[in-house]
């Protein structure tokens, strides 16, 4: 009885869907009216969320949302239990991973209220995570491209005139930035990558994948050491993390970081560690934590020799589980909140930018930006936790000679591919 109920609920709202999207809806009729209150979780915090909410809500007029901070760490294990207890959120405003993992509880808009082509044509290219050609399993509100900040005293220091374009490049650069004492602890770092304890070492790494051509997870298959090359001489993330670990390896000279460094952003914002790998939004922090740096950004590093330019992207969504009981003013509130007029106002508090198409040719906006999120790609990464744990596990069995990089590498695909593969 209940799975009838709850499958009936899902055609309506479904329905519904349809004609608030295509406008076939009237907004004067009182019974297609959205109204009532809907409640919306989020990982962004209150103090940020809750000035958009209260100047949403008088526009809105015939309904109200109110929002709920989750922290996202543990987030899918409260809505879990809320699913659980019969009292979900009517949405859910997270990072693509975490609306990734709630696929099957979310509606999917139909391809008549919203197609595939006017999705590419409103946002940027990265956003089609969301959607299929069958439809949208979620609005998208923000985008943070993956970028390489740099501290631009230290470059003039040691003689450096230009940031790195390619990696091959960085890793040049590299041991001119990187300084030791007599028992080989770092003074100066040149950058913080290839141990564990590596900022976004995961997003660094299937950004390297993506550059080598290579998808790391499709419709649900892992491949990020699958060969694109003629020949199959070239496994895109056995060399990725081949390259990464490096720049951990105290037998290589491009030797900079290791577990024991400390926290990369505390280092470069101490001026110890001269590039840093980040999110575009953490410029205004990193300057405000030190306002005597010189710290600026420039594009993710690229792979010379393949015809690629693509970065990781940090993406949040907006979308409507089909438990609500209130799906008329839900979905018209996930459309109003991702709208022009809106969502400006939420990816500039999570230190994003509007994931539209058009913000891309903002006057003011800066370039690096600007190019970088037509460019920025997040990745099928729906079980975020264990994948993190599962990097973090192949450096450390490389960083200690426990695998050889190829073995750590395809012993990181099975034990994803199990999450993925249906028990």
């Amino acid at each position: 009885m209940l799975r009838n109920i709850l499958l009936g609920a899902g055609v309506f709202a479904a329905l519904f869907a349809v004609l608030i999207f295509s406008g076939k809806l009237p907004i004067g009729n009182k019974a297609s009216t959205p109204a009532g209150e809907v409640l919306l979780w989020g990982t962004i915090p209150e103090s940020s969320m809750n000035g958009i909410i209260q100047a949403f809500n008088p526009q809105a007029k015939t309904y109200r949302v109110n929002y709920k901070e989750v922290r996202e760490d543990v987030f899918v294990q409260t809505l879990v239990e809320a699913l659980a207890n019969g009292n979900p959120p009517d949405m859910i405003l997270a990072p693509h991973q975490i609306i990734l993992s709630q696929i099957p509880r979310l509606y999917q808009f139909p391809i008549t209220s919203l197609s595939e082509k006017t999705f590419k044509d409103t946002y940027v290219d990265g956003a089609t995570i969301f959607s299929d050609p069958t439809g949208a399993i979620a609005l998208p509100v923000s985008i943070e491209p993956l970028v390489l900040f740099y501290n631009r005293t230290l470059f003039s220091k040691h003689g450096v005139v230009n940031p790195p374009s390619y990696w091959d490049e960085l890793a040049g650069i590299v041991p001119t930035l990187t300084i030791s004492n007599v028992k080989n602890q770092f003074v100066e770092s040149g950058i913080a990558l290839g141990a564990p304890n590596t900022p976004y070492a995961k997003d660094i790494l299937m950004a390297i994948v993506n550059q080598l051509g290579q998808v790391p997870v499709l419709n649900k298959n892992v491949l990020a050491n699958v060969p694109v090359t003629e020949g199959g001489d070239i496994l895109p993330l056995s060399t990725a993390v081949r390259f990464f670990s490096q720049f951990a390896d105290p037998t290589k000279s491009t030797y900079s970081w290791n577990q024991f460094a400390g926290n990369a952003d505390d280092m470069f914002v101490a001026e110890k560690l001269a590039m840093y790998i980040g999110y575009s939004g953490e410029l205004n922090s990193l300057r405000a934590r030190n306002q005597k740096a010189e710290f600026e950004m420039t594009y993710f590093p690229q792979t010379k020799g393949y015809n690629t330019f693509t970065t990781g992207a940090r993406i949040y969504g907006i979308a409507t589980l089909k438990t609500t009981k209130n799906p008329i003013a839900a979905l018209t509130a996930e459309r109003d909140l991702a709208s022009e007029g809106v969502s400006p106002s939420i990816a500039f508090a999570v230190g994003g930018v509007p994931v539209l198409r058009t913000y891309a040719s903002s006057a003011g906006l800066s370039d690096v930006v600007a190019r970088s999120m037509l460019v920025a790609r997040g990745w099928y990464d729906s079980f975020p936790k264990e994948s993190t744990l599962y990097v973090s596990t192949m450096l450390s069995d490389i960083l200690n000679n426990r695998y050889g990089v190829t073995d750590a590498a395809e012993l990181f695909v099975s034990r994803l591919q199990d999450l993925y593969t249906p028990h």
